[in-house]
């Protein structure tokens, strides 16, 4: 009961912990996800910004000019004042007037109609105003004002310019200050803004406080700050300005697919509860295995031992120390080192043996000390396996295990492997005798016409009266058909004798026998002798068969030369239904290379070491409509590396194959490689 209890205030105790982390993964995922979303929000917002800054950068710039003519201009009437300003106004229709005021005091106003109350307005009796007109005198720089409630009604936005006159001594003096009023409404239509609210919450406001900590709110809601929107500042140099928005309604509360994961996360916590729950499960049974262990050590039938981490004798069993080698120094404390040596010493390091103070310190010195795979034989003839490996605390697993019976079955596998590669050679042998005698007698039976006996039967038949005619014409069809039996039966039985060759040098290649007879020979002689024999098979399927041999000496043997290119110029032949086989040949270093490049049917990359396995066919298809044993290019690789070559194969599936043959121009040769 009190197990049971505990287990289950463990599944509980990791739910909560589980779903708590899935709460946190939630929430860091949630801020990624709005990090990225006000990222790509700030990016679509500068465009506004710019927009904006742009607008009022240039509408300063023609306040800035208008400014200038009338500090050049400083007695300029109601008249002058007109002309210079009609045009600015015609151009921007959310401009509602444009006033100049001389020692700060409007004096004259574009359009005056509906402006005549701004006459007399003194700028110097509102203190903040008047405060910040006199720090853009200082500066030079304009100044932006608003929303500010107009006389006309409604809000508008004040731009001002300083206006600077000359004193008559040269000196510039502040003459008075030019001020444009924009029309809230129709300037914030002009620069889209309410466009823009369709997808943003905007907010567009003064950074500049005003003495008694007002906030001059260009346009939007100051709530809007409580949102944590993405904040853009505007490079005025007359204001300072900032750009809030959030998206509409403000930023999602979740990241899309917040309940899809929350289910897979509660399904994810399901299945961790069960696997917990069977985790305990199986520490339970563990528990109780644990107690069986020592007397389950004991029982088996290898040896088996551990080490600490300090590389101390922990734990072993009996097989352990009979299979040991050093039964004598396997005990409790006893340090690995101290057994290895022990084995040094006896010999039983078979790697070792002559040079073991080498062996030892190359060994200790290597950082895999710890693993050590060798197979040993002990005084009573039994063959041991060693097995030994690092855990990843340090300590080590050995391992001694009895091979004896598989290395018996080992070395008996191997001589009914030699016993069979003998069988399929003498077999080969014997299958190729009678098959030459049966194609003998069909090449004399399918030239029948030039035996003796035959030709006694034909002049007997003519020296007949009678039907003579008629006996030669049915004797010759009957030499017809027995021709054309007998082409068959050469035909079936050179394709047999060719399969029975190839197994017999399969056969040798196997069992290491296969042997070269070397001589000196020219490329171009065996390349042409190759070729003219395959050509008719080529023009046969209307194929190109083309060469370019460089000529040069190579020492090999012409037999097997000949056998390879056959082999690789008639599979290209076969295997191609339209197109060319070329051939080509160049001399690199000290090797010569034999290139058949073919446009048939191609094999898949993951193929292309099939092809050279004995018995293998691409797939099984190409076996049934190509036919073959199989064994062509296996054979032919094993010939090229018997000369000290190679033979290689690049592919592309329906674009045709190149085979490349690697040779040494002068070598020594080696037996052939068994598969």
């Amino acid at each position: 009961m009190k197990r049971l209890v505990l287990q289950w205030t463990i599944l509980i105790a990791f739910l909560i912990a589980l779903v708590g982390f899935f709460h946190k993964l939630e929430e860091l995922e949630y801020q990624s996800y709005i990090r990225d979303l006000k990222l790509e929000e700030t990016l679509n917002l500068v465009e506004v910004r710019q927009r904006i800054e742009s607008d009022l950068y240039q509408k300063m710039l023609e306040i800035s000019e208008l400014a200038a003519i009338i500090g050049q201009n400083p007695e300029m009437n109601q008249t002058e004042f007109n002309i210079r300003a009609v045009d600015y106004v015609l151009a921007n229709p959310e401009v509602m007037y444009v006033a100049a005021a001389q020692d700060l005091v409007v004096s004259i106003v574009f359009p005056k109609f509906g402006n005549e109350r701004l006459i007399g307005v003194d700028y110097k009796i509102n203190e903040e105003e008047y405060a910040r007109i006199l720090a853009a005198a200082r500066t030079g720089d304009g100044l932006v004002s608003g929303p500010i409630e107009t006389v006309q009604g409604g809000q508008g936005l004040v731009l001002r310019k300083p206006i600077f006159g000359d004193d008559g001594n040269g000196i510039k003096r502040l003459w008075g200050v030019l001020s444009v009023m924009l029309d809230h409404r129709k300037y914030v239509e002009h620069l889209g803004l309410p466009e823009l609210e369709q997808d943003y919450d905007l907010l567009i406001r003064a950074l500049d406080f005003s003495p008694n900590q007002q906030i001059d709110t260009i346009f939007g809601d100051d709530t809007l700050m409580a949102r944590d929107p993405v904040q853009l500042q505007f490079s005025f140099p007359f204001a300072d300005w900032l750009l809030a928005a959030t998206k509409d309604g403000g930023w999602p509360a979740h990241k899309p697919g917040y309940y899809q994961r929350w289910l897979k996360r509660l399904m994810l916590s399901g299945v961790c509860i069960l696997l917990l729950w069977y985790l305990l499960r199986l520490f339970e049974e563990r528990r109780a295995a644990e107690r069986k262990l020592h007397v389950g050590v004991e029982a088996l039938d290898h040896g088996f031992a551990m080490f600490d981490a300090d590389r101390r004798l922990i734990t072993f069993n009996e097989k352990y120390r009979q299979f040991s080698g050093v039964p004598k120094l396997v005990r409790l404390g006893a340090s690995y080192e101290e057994l290895i040596l022990g084995n040094l010493k006896l010999g039983l390091i078979p790697e070792a043996v002559g040079r073991e103070e080498e062996w030892f310190k190359n060994w200790s010195s290597s950082p895999d000390t710890s693993d050590l795979l060798i197979e040993k034989t002990l005084d009573d003839g039994s063959s041991i396996r060693t097995y030994d490996r690092a855990t990843a605390d340090g300590s080590i697993v050995a391992l001694r295990v009895d091979v004896t019976d598989l290395k018996k079955a080992q070395l008996a596998a191997e001589a009914a492997n030699n016993a069979k590669t003998e069988f399929m050679g003498v077999l080969s042998h014997e299958l190729r005798t009678p098959l030459t005698v049966i194609l003998g007698n069909a090449k004399l039976a399918k030239n029948i016409s030039e035996m003796q006996d035959y030709r006694d039967l034909v002049e007997q038949i003519k020296g007949q009266a009678g039907n003579s005619k008629m006996a030669l014409a049915k004797l010759g069809k009957v030499e017809g058909s027995l021709q054309k039996m007998m082409t068959s039966l050469e035909q079936s039985g050179e394709h047999l004798l060719s399969l029975i060759s190839e197994i017999l040098d399969f056969a040798k290649s196997e069992s290491g026998s296969l042997t070269l007879t070397l001589e000196k020979v020219s490329t171009s002689s065996v390349l042409d002798s190759v070729l003219d024999e395959l050509r008719p098979l080529a023009e046969k399927k209307d194929l190109i068969l083309c060469a370019d041999v460089v000529e040069c000496e190579i020492e090999v043997d012409r037999k097997r030369l000949r056998q390879i290119l056959i082999n690789l110029i008639g599979n290209a032949i076969k295997f191609t239904d339209e197109g060319s086989i070329s051939v080509r040949t160049k001399v690199s270093g000290q090797s010569v290379i034999i290139e058949v490049q073919d446009s048939g049917i191609g094999i898949d990359e993951s193929k292309l070491e099939l092809v050279f396995e004995p018995f293998q066919q691409v797939d099984s298809s190409s076996g049934r409509k190509y036919g073959g044993t199989g064994l062509g290019l296996a054979i032919s690789r094993d010939l090229a590396r018997a000369h000290g070559g190679e033979l290689s194969l690049t592919s592309v599936l329906n674009h045709g194959s190149t085979f490349t043959l690697c040779l040494p121009l002068r070598q020594q040769p080696v037996p052939a490689h068994s598969h």
